[in-house]
């Protein structure tokens, strides 16, 4: 991971419903039926190689960012909480 701090981000943040809304899309949840938190696991959802491509494209384009190949990382991953804040990291220093 690239120099990005990781700092708590609120899970009911705007920021963090859109990047579940995602993950949803992505993993074919139904929001009606299970609700990510900050500590669910992606991997435990159905997280694989494939679909990490796609997740990485999808938040690419909804927030006009790259991530480079040196920010993934399984522990990107592995918890909500950890993309919530990568990604507002990514966001605050593209501005």
């Amino acid at each position: 991971m690239d120099s990005v701090i990781l700092k708590e981000v609120p899970m009911e943040s705007e920021i963090a419903d859109g990047i579940r809304i995602i993950v949803n899309k992505v993993l074919r949840i139904d929001p009606s039926e299970f609700r990510i938190s900050e500590e669910t696991n992606l991997f435990e959802l159905g997280l694989e190689s494939l679909n990490v491509i796609e997740l990485i494209a999808e938040l690419e384009l909804a927030y006009n960012i790259t991530i480079d190949v040196e920010d993934l990382s399984q522990d990107l991953f592995s918890r909500f909480g950890m993309l919530v804040a990568f990604m507002q990291g990514k966001s605050t220093a593209r501005h």
